[in-house]
């Protein structure tokens, strides 16, 4: 049984949710699988609801969207937004959780009891004490799409005064109740190798530890760079993505003034504050039906990235195209590439500008940067291997799990 924050179906935007539509619908190809799922439904995905793959046993919950229910529900909720120390986090409110603890209630009344129990991503792992009371035979799997509470961390250092000590707070928490989460699973999936150092450095056992390849779409484009043509790839409607193309703006556009530069930002719900900047030199696409034209042309992709956590498929993706990468620290961590050779490390607005000026009057730099990041995708990214052994891990608990559930019952009826 799968227990997510979101719903697998094919045009869903995030990078998260296409890891989860991969895996889960992968895993549906066995006949052996019988595959339930309790996931969360966003009133712009519900329209997606019909195309989840019938192989999977859907359970939706929602926000209520009745005024007067949505109003109690915001109420009833109100410690679970505002509460830096709320157990959960503050991303699901106690209304969601309340639903999906009656679902789980009504299939383990039943008799419904899964072998093993996938929690995908952090705010659902959190929630994994009153999973665990509902069906306490069964095994459980931590998805860390990304470990969250390196992301609190870094919000950190981005605000002052009340909202710094806010901030902390809610940091120490995530951190805590994180972890503690995470060791009463079985195992956790990491989705880049970096996460998984993190995790053993903060105590977590290295036989819990397993990582797989997050999705990303492989295509063969043709390359037609136009000189000046940089690239901002993302879901706009994040922070930060927006927060990273408005910093790009205005700190490293103003540097290249006296040079033909079209800045594209390409990426679904770009927010106001964003579209503000819309130029003969900057374009806000929005959401476009198909990102090739985009990848053939540019130049390079830029990703000065502020705050995040995890592996940023944005990047992989541009790599696996051959499109050369401009980004710092946070934009290429989990990713095992080399600066000048499989990417280019820029950290302040005046190695962006170098790094744009070098590529532009010299294209074989550019080039050599491209193959090589494309070569390192291909030979460390095989999304058929990486399923292949999530598989092995998820079948050999459920073995396990029968195994020990034989012995009990060999017992009880000794």
């Amino acid at each position: 049984m799968f227990i997510s924050m979101s719903i697998p179906y094919n045009q869903v935007r995030h990078a998260g949710g296409k890891t989860f539509n991969y895996y889960i619908n992968k895993l549906t190809e066995d006949p052996e699988n019988e595959i339930t799922m309790i996931a969360k439904v966003l009133p712009e995905e519900e329209k997606y609801t019909c195309t989840i793959n019938p192989l999977i046993k859907s359970i939706f919950v929602r926000t209520p969207q009745n005024k007067l229910k949505k109003l109690w529900a915001y109420f009833k909720s109100l410690n679970s937004k505002l509460n830096p120390n709320y157990k959960y986090g503050n991303v699901l409110t106690k209304e969601i959780f309340s639903q999906i603890t009656m679902q789980m209630k009504l299939l383990a009344n039943n008799g419904y009891i899964p072998d093993v129990i996938i929690l995908e991503w952090t705010w659902m792992l959190l929630f994994i004490d009153e999973v665990k009371k509902i069906f306490p035979k069964s095994k459980y799997v931590a998805s860390e799409h990304d470990v969250s509470f390196l992301g609190a961390e870094r919000q950190i250092d981005l605000v002052t005064g009340l909202k710094k000590k806010r901030a902390i707070k809610y940091y120490n928490a995530l951190k805590r109740n994180e972890l503690a989460s995470i060791n009463k699973c079985d195992i956790v999936f990491t989705h880049n190798y970096k996460d998984k150092q993190l995790l053993l450095e903060n105590g977590i056992s290295e036989q819990k530890i397993d990582t797989i390849v997050p999705y990303y779409l492989k295509k063969n484009i043709k390359r037609e760079p136009q000189k000046g043509s940089i690239l901002f790839y993302g879901a706009m409607n994040r922070i930060e993505n927006s927060s990273a193309a408005i910093w790009f703006i205005k700190n490293v556009m103003p540097l290249l003034e006296d040079m033909a530069i079209h800045f594209v930002i390409l990426g679904n719900n770009p927010p106001e504050e964003l579209k503000k900047y819309e130029s003969d030199k900057v374009t806000v696409t929005g959401f476009v039906d198909d990102v090739t034209p985009y990848f053939e042309e540019a130049m390079c992709l830029v990703a000065p990235l502020l705050m995040g956590a995890g592996i940023k498929v944005k990047i992989i993706e541009a790599m696996a195209m051959g499109v050369p990468v401009l980004t710092n620290d946070i934009g290429i961590e989990g990713i095992n590439a080399k600066d000048r050779k499989e990417y280019l490390c820029c950290e302040t607005a005046r190695e962006y500008e170098k790094c744009i000026r070098n590529m532009i009057n010299n294209y074989i730099e550019l080039e050599i940067v491209g193959v090589g990041g494309k070569k390192l995708i291909e030979s460390e990214y095989d999304l058929d291997k990486s399923f292949e052994h999530y598989a092995d891990r998820i079948n050999d608990l459920i073995k396990k799990n029968r195994v020990v559930d034989n012995e009990m019952k060999e017992v009880w009826y000794a």
